[in-house]
């Protein structure tokens, strides 16, 4: 089994779409990337959503919001091109707009047509994902994700899986004959997600298969509830040198807990305690992660004098995350925060982390962009090198606030959700300060296993 660019992979069947590519293939010869004009339109901003493109367009204080996608005709259209379903959500027709969805269309056609494409070539080039028997996706840092189920017993307001994720094994078997032809030595980490991946019974046999296979590293991520069972963190023993649990907490007490997690049951919060006590007593590496919205932002401080005073050097790290809008928390997007409302406590926990000698950091991907809090960038997890590029199709670096930036290679890049409600002006270009001097153990592009060869 071989490590592939996507380049090679874009070449068999199940192509995973790839921002750059789209940008350059389809949307600069369709004059669609921002900040492109279309009847008197400003594109401001695209993603993908997996079916579709959307583009956010704005011209005075108006706003439309475009989307295209391969001609289906039992899918409803503003208009159809030969290979192109093209029309609008939110804001109110006008005969501009209805100019506008015809450029689109024109573009798109016109783009597609210059690649001798169909509706069907460019439903396979730009909008298939891959099956889980064909390949893996590497995500940035050499870490493959592997999703055991997407079943979870609790809702938290910021989760991001339920706006679809990689990586998802459809049984135990599939599982099982995977990881045990994953080539793990040439990976930084196998991460068992979900989900909840501790409500598969089988999890602590897929963590020996992969410590077997020579994984450098292995992470269990959870919410711990079902790891507080008697002698359900033993099962993990014989791999303890190798293995880090990662629990997700986000409150200190019962009743925050519960409103984060969407769930009325106040005894989890107790039982997420007792599997950390568990988890540091056995010396497991435990690392505890936080997610930060509006309900919870407020203790983030307290968060951090409260775990340092239970756990101590217990805890290998305290991760405050930044909840990214997607998901639930796009859902709960009145409950999202602007980049600014959290430097303060996060700042004051990382401070507490520089007195005591807790690692207390937040993540690169899922984080207050650099450029927001400078002075503490020795306390973002690097692990990607994002040169000249995003963690994902769902950010952007704006030219015109980061081109220049000395921290291009360190900045995962800002969601473009994020920039449609909250603008830009958060955000500079860091050119008083040299490139933080990091070894980043990553490939200079996202890879994917290659599994059709096994």
């Amino acid at each position: 089994m071989g490590l592939l660019d996507r380049t090679v992979i874009a070449r068999t069947k199940g192509a995973v779409p790839r921002q750059a590519a789209i940008e350059a293939d389809l949307l600069r010869p369709a004059g669609l990337l921002p900040p492109a004009q279309v009847a008197g339109f400003a594109v401001t901003s695209w993603r993908h959503d997996g079916a579709h493109l959307l583009w956010i367009l704005a011209r005075g204080g108006e706003t439309a919001h475009a989307i295209a996608g391969p001609r289906r005709d039992d899918d409803g259209a503003y208009l159809r091109t030969a290979a192109w379903n093209v029309g609008y959500r939110e804001g109110a027709y006008s005969a501009e707009l209805g100019a506008a969805l015809g450029l689109i269309g024109q573009g798109l056609q016109g783009a597609s047509d210059a690649l001798g494409l169909d509706a069907a070539g460019a439903t396979l080039r730009w909008f298939t994902r891959p099956a889980v028997d064909d390949v893996l996706e590497i995500s940035p840092g050499k870490k493959l994700y592997v999703r055991v189920t997407d079943h979870c017993d609790e809702k938290c307001l910021f989760c991001n899986a339920t706006e679809g994720n990689a990586n998802i094994v459809p049984s135990k078997t599939a599982l099982r004959s995977l990881v045990a032809r994953i080539p793990t030595g040439q990976l930084t980490q196998v991460i068992f997600s979900g989900g909840e991946p501790t409500l598969v019974k089988a999890l602590p046999e897929m963590v020996g298969l992969a410590y077997g296979a020579g994984a450098r590293q292995i992470i269990v991520q959870t919410n711990g509830v079902g790891l507080a069972r008697p002698g359900a963190l033993e099962a993990y023993l014989p791999y303890r040198d190798r293995l880090g649990i990662g629990f997700s907490l986000h409150a200190t007490d019962a009743a925050l807990s519960a409103q984060m997690l969407d769930h009325p049951d106040l005894l989890r919060h107790d039982a997420k305690l007792r599997a950390i006590d568990r988890a540091v007593e056995l010396g497991f590496l435990v690392k505890l992660t936080c997610v930060v919205m509006r309900p919870n932002l407020g203790q983030v401080p307290a968060f951090a004098r409260w775990a340092w005073a239970r756990w101590g050097k217990g805890l290998a790290r305290l991760q405050f995350s930044y909840a990214m809008p997607r998901g639930n928390a796009w859902l709960n997007r009145h409950l999202v925060l602007r980049f600014g409302e959290c430097v303060a406590p996060f700042a004051e926990a990382f401070e507490l982390g520089r007195a005591t000698g807790l690692r207390i950091e937040t993540s690169q991907s899922a984080c207050v962009p650099p450029c927001v809090m400078p002075d503490y960038v020795d306390h973002q997890d690097l692990y990607g090198d994002f040169a000249g590029r995003t963690a994902d199709p769902e950010r952007v670096k704006p030219e015109a606030v980061c081109g220049g930036c000395n921290w291009d290679r360190i900045c995962a890049g800002v969601w473009r959700r994020y920039i449609d409600v909250f603008g830009t002006d958060e955000l500079r270009a860091v050119t008083d300060r040299p490139e933080p001097a990091v070894d980043l153990d990553d490939f200079v592009q996202p890879e994917v296993l290659d599994l059709t060869d096994c």
